[in-house]
């Protein structure tokens, strides 16, 4: 059953693969340093990690015409990347209330391409009587552009706020997500993480 969750890699570059690799792991150790000890700080390392796995843009000029290409890491990994579907989306209320599902993502539902899974919504506000949409590359990406320093400016000023009511528990489930879809248990690496900095900890103390 876990091999059919896994991603196909149809690339034989080994660099690539390499970066991949780490920039799981360092999502996967920033989530564990968030959830375990309450060191928020790693949120930004979260939200940028996400950004360079699953919707970095490179703009290049072909003739003269500005072009995007997707430079996504899970993307030059494979080329036909699938993930789990959003099973529910976040809701704010008129009167301010939100609601927070218990899954953000449907695990008993088959995987959805990359582009179709981005552009899903996640977040849905009607405050003051209008009703503002947020997808999942949007969160994602002002996530990360904040994360960048308060100086810097909302892409999406109208929709910032719901980024920053509850991007921090968020963007774990987005994380998380992922760790799903692609076939890693975040439970067992945690264990190993941790496991590996008490080793590193100790073997510091013994040599002093």
């Amino acid at each position: 059953m876990e091999k059919k969750n896994r991603l196909v890699f149809t690339r034989s570059n080994a660099g690539t693969k390499r970066k991949f690799d780490e920039a799981i792991t360092i999502l996967e150790y920033s989530v564990m340093l968030v959830e375990l000890f309450d060191l928020k700080e790693f949120n930004n390392v979260i939200a940028g990690q996400l950004r360079l796995i699953l919707c970095e843009n490179k703009y290049t000029r072909i003739k003269r015409e500005k072009v995007t290409i997707d430079n996504s890491l899970i993307k030059k990994i494979n080329p036909n990347p699938k993930l789990y579907p959003v099973k529910d989306f976040i809701e704010i209320s008129k009167e301010g209330n939100t609601k927070i599902p218990e899954e953000l993502f449907d695990y008993t539902k088959p995987r959805i391409d990359l582009n179709i899974w981005r552009n899903q919504v996640i977040y849905k506000s009607s405050l003051g009587g209008i009703l503002q949409e947020i997808t999942i590359l949007d969160f994602i990406k002002e996530s990360a552009q904040k994360s960048g320093g308060a100086h810097v400016e909302s892409s999406l000023p109208e929709k910032s706020f719901m980024v920053d009511e509850h991007a921090e528990s968020i963007l774990r489930c987005i994380a998380r997500g992922l760790f799903r879809s692609i076939g890693r248990n975040f439970e067992e690496q945690s264990s190993m993480n941790l496991t590996h900095i008490i080793k590193k900890i100790e073997q510091s103390k013994a040599s002093e």
